[in-house]
């Protein structure tokens, strides 16, 4: 836990003008991964960054604000700008600051799964497109109520056999990127809710199977997919450690498993990375 502390007080990067004083976690970040920004002095509306707003809430513990800034998957490395909004006096100004993209350190991976999860019929097509939208239309909301007062935990503890971000191709024919980080879990493993909040999915879906999906608040969604069994509903309130499922080989999968992923401001992103940021920034 020190390392990791004194690892972050050195990546800060500290912007003060004015009474507004702004810290960057890291102005060089990797496609699907977390920065964060920290505002004192006064409340900015938003970051703006690769056509996102990324709004700021007040920090859970000590004084200040904050933004948690994510970067798509697809997104190429590009030298660009994070823009910071907020008001003086009743107009509107802006701090601009350079960021720097680069491409993330994934792997390649070759897998075998049904024939009916990598080559789809029209009515698969139909059922993963209205999946799709769904999902997107969850992620990309900022529930304003924050959920969690303590740091996030994992899902289960056991070795994991797929890291987030490797490129795949399917039975040779279909191209994707792994969502998510994959745990070790054998058949009717108990899944546990990494932090508290509301229970937003809780369904078959074609991909994920039997899968729920937690939202904590401010644009942060947690996933525990392949589930053989729930043990929440949507609406639920769960609380840290709280038992979500069993877990499962449901959906496109190779055997039993837990996929875990995160999503922040619609992005899907690094879940460890996301663990280590928040948990070292927020608590």
């Amino acid at each position: 836990m020190l390392k990791l502390v004194l690892v972050l007080i050195i990546s800060t990067i500290l912007f003060a003008k004015d009474d507004l004083v702004l810290k960057f976690s890291s102005t060089k970040v990797a496609n699907a991964k977390t920065f964060m920004v920290e505002a004192k002095g006064k409340k900015p509306e938003y970051v703006a960054f690769l056509g996102k707003r990324f709004p700021f809430y007040e920090k859970p513990y000590g004084d200040g604000y904050y933004a948690l800034v994510s970067t798509n998957y697809y997104q190429r490395p590009k030298h660009t700008k994070a823009v910071v909004v907020y008001l003086e006096n009743g107009v509107k100004r802006y701090r601009s600051f350079a960021v720097d993209i680069v491409k993330g350190e994934y792997k390649k991976e070759k897998l075998t799964v049904d024939p009916s999860k990598a080559k789809f019929s029209p009515k698969d097509r139909a059922r993963i497109a209205k999946e799709a939208r769904e999902a997107k239309r969850i992620y990309n909301t900022y529930t304003p109520t924050f959920y969690i007062d303590e740091p996030f935990g994992y899902p289960l503890h056991s070795k994991i056999t797929s890291s987030f971000g490797n490129s795949r191709i399917f039975n040779g024919i279909l191209k994707s990127y792994h969502s998510g980080t994959d745990f070790r879990a054998k058949t009717g493993t108990p899944i546990i809710a990494t932090n508290s909040g509301v229970v937003v999915i809780a369904k078959n879906r074609f991909f994920a199977g039997n899968s729920v999906v937690i939202d904590h608040g401010h644009g942060i969604y947690t996933g525990y997919y392949h589930l053989s069994k729930f043990k929440v509903k949507v609406g639920d309130f769960v609380h840290k450690g709280d038992v979500v499922g069993l877990s499962g080989a449901t959906g496109r999968v190779t055997g039993p498993h837990l996929h875990f992923s995160v999503h922040v401001g619609g992005n899907c992103v690094d879940p460890l990375q996301f663990l280590e940021l928040v948990n070292g920034w927020l608590f």
